[in-house]
């Protein structure tokens, strides 16, 4: 199976903005995170959260006891409306929607799971169980001028299928686990600008070997000269036993998701701006 690209931690991050009409989209990539303090003078539990590495970051922000084997820290994918309204994308927020208090597969598999990190301090003071498939249920941080309000608009996704001049596209990795071997959990970022506007998904991809697949997606797209994203979020998902495809496409989620019953779906508008200003 594919994995997502790696860099020397020595590398400094790729970064790329792209603007289109009033928004720019950004674009930081850089290396895996580092499973132990990456400070050249450790942190400790003074150092102020400014000066923390990475590491030491996720560990003192977040509640989880266990992290994903891959974690891009320091990869963002961001779209800016010139007003300072921000849609934001990054693995500490994905992160931070991980349910810390059940598990969201209640298999064996999660025994499997826990005994195979059994050497792992933070595993051991785990007292109820949390979601040890990562699932996160993110949909972007917003900040600024933006705000959301229900609409009944929804995104063309057969338009998008048209073929058009792709002007910017990215894929941004946040973080990846091969759930030591009983299947994978991934969560990316991509976006594409065209001439009819930007187009963005989130994905978190979950597939427990001889047990489910899962997809939560949310897609944004701002058509030429909007103000405003429509946001549509779902969450797709099956038993391995109830998909009666061939084995391969379990392991691609561009062709699974197309597979997977809806499960439960959310519709908005991000708006930057009035409501009355909030068209084409």
């Amino acid at each position: 199976m594919p994995q997502p690209p790696t860099e020397a931690k020595t590398a400094p991050p790729d970064s790329q903005t792209f603007t289109f009409g009033d928004w720019t989209v950004a674009v930081t990539k850089s290396h895996i995170m580092g499973s132990q303090c990456e400070a050249d003078s450790p942190c400790g539990p003074d150092t102020p959260s400014d000066l923390l590495c990475n590491y030491c970051r996720y560990e003192r922000e977040l509640s989880l006891p266990s992290l994903p084997d891959m974690v891009f820290a320091d990869n963002t994918l961001q779209v800016q409306h010139r007003e300072g309204g921000t849609i934001t994308f990054t693995a500490l927020d994905a992160l931070r929607s991980v349910n810390t208090r059940e598990s969201s597969v209640q298999v064996a598999h999660a025994a499997v799971w826990r005994e195979a990190r059994a050497d792992c301090q933070g595993a051991q003071k785990v007292v109820e169980p949390f979601d040890w498939t990562y699932t996160t249920t993110f949909r972007g941080t917003l900040a600024g001028t933006l705000r959301t309000e229900p609409t009944e608009e929804r995104i063309d996704l057969d338009k998008l299928k048209v073929r058009e001049e792709i002007k910017f596209y990215s894929e941004v990795y946040l973080y990846d686990d091969e759930l030591d071997d009983n299947g994978c959990t991934k969560c990316v970022a991509k976006v594409r600008v065209m001439p009819s506007g930007i187009f963005v998904v989130f994905r978190h991809y979950l597939r427990v070997d001889q047990v489910l697949v899962r997809i939560n997606d949310t897609r944004l797209f701002s058509p030429a000269g909007a103000n405003f994203f429509l946001r549509e979020s779902s969450t797709r998902q099956a038993a391995i036993e109830d998909l009666k495809v061939p084995a391969p496409v379990y392991t691609n989620p561009d062709i699974v998701w197309q597979h997977l019953p809806l499960v439960e779906e959310t519709v908005d508008k991000i708006i930057c701006g009035d409501s009355n200003s909030a068209s084409v």
